[in-house]
């Protein structure tokens, strides 16, 4: 019994690392369940860093969204979601850089109108076809289905993660 549970982790752990090195937008934890609607903000979020266009990002979160940005009062509002993406998309585009954004879901509920992730971000920063940076962070996202069925992050609170020591 025991060797069949170590068989099975030590697949899912296999399959989560395929996925991975395939695409890196998007990893679930093998505990984690899917959600095509969910899932697809982030598709879209990670396009939005890709192409730097904040009308896409910000139109990711609902019109009275939250977001708790670290070291900041918390924002209230697409507009003022918006305004920080757009400072922060404006200066990667004047700094001449690209960025890529994944993301690695570790804890899921999702309900019929609602449901929360907490995960970790890779934000990666390129100049001239080069990776210049990268960075990890924690978040949490509470999702919410509007009426027309559209999901939406309506709070979005992050913290980077200390860098990992090399020797």
């Amino acid at each position: 019994m025991g060797s069949r549970i170590f068989l099975s982790f030590v697949c899912s752990i296999t399959l989560v690392s395929a996925v991975f090195s395939q695409n890196n937008e998007l990893v679930l934890d093998a505990a984690v369940k899917p959600h095509a609607g969910v899932d697809s903000v982030y598709k879209a979020f990670s396009e939005s860093y890709r192409t730097l266009n904040v009308d896409m990002v910000s139109g990711l979160y609902s019109q009275n969204a939250a977001y708790l940005v670290p070291d900041a009062e918390i924002m209230i509002g697409r507009d003022k979601i918006r305004d920080s993406f757009g400072s922060f998309f404006d200066s990667v585009k004047k700094d001449g850089r690209t960025m890529t954004i994944g993301f690695r879901i570790v804890q899921r509920r999702i309900d019929k109108e609602m449901g929360y992730d907490v995960g970790i971000y890779t934000l990666r920063s390129f100049k001239d076809g080069k990776e210049t940076g990268m960075g990890q962070g924690k978040f949490v996202v509470v999702a919410v289905k509007d009426k027309v069925g559209k999901w939406t992050f309506h709070v979005d609170g992050y913290s980077d993660l200390k860098p990992v020591k090399t020797n």
